[in-house]
């Protein structure tokens, strides 16, 4: 039995969550074998905590889920990720979840669509990723300047 408490794994699954952007935010050719270990090691890290954690959402277990398939299209592993995108799209129509999150799923979708060269997929989940109506100005920012970079794997 683990003697961490729900506060415990949510302290926990933050900090997995965001170091695992140390990672992200490099170029996927300047990481070691190490470094994927870890990137990877921490986004299932931050999925674990948050099935843990105190107030955890269904939002929460969404982003984890998304996270971890950010990961694997960072390693160019679009079969794997395209199977979580797919588990969070179901998650939100579940959990009637729309705006920014329903948005970075496609998004996610997407990506790992163009990484298994199905353009014609990407470009559609890229476009319906784009038209989602998010309420929150700042959140709109963050969405589309995500959806301009890359890697999109020959999606224009």
């Amino acid at each position: 039995m683990s003697s961490f408490g729900p506060a415990d794994h949510r302290k926990l699954a933050i900090e997995a969550n965001n170091s695992t952007w140390e990672f992200l935010e490099k170029d996927p050719q300047s990481l070691s074998a190490q470094d994927v270990e870890e990137m990877t090691l921490r986004a299932y890290a931050a999925a674990y905590h948050w099935k843990r954690a105190e107030h955890a959402t269904a939002i929460n277990e969404i982003r984890a889920l998304w996270l971890i398939a950010k990961v694997w299209v960072h390693q160019s592993r679009g079969d794997i990720a395209l199977a979580i995108s797919l588990r969070c799209i179901e998650m939100c129509s579940v959990n009637k979840i729309a705006d920014f999150d329903l948005a970075y799923v496609y998004e996610v979708k997407a990506r790992s669509l163009a990484c298994l060269g199905d353009i014609d997929g990407a470009r559609e989940a890229k476009k319906f990723a784009m038209s989602i109506e998010i309420a929150d100005e700042e959140d709109q920012k963050l969405v589309n300047a995500d959806l301009a970079k890359g890697p999109w794997f020959g999606l224009n």
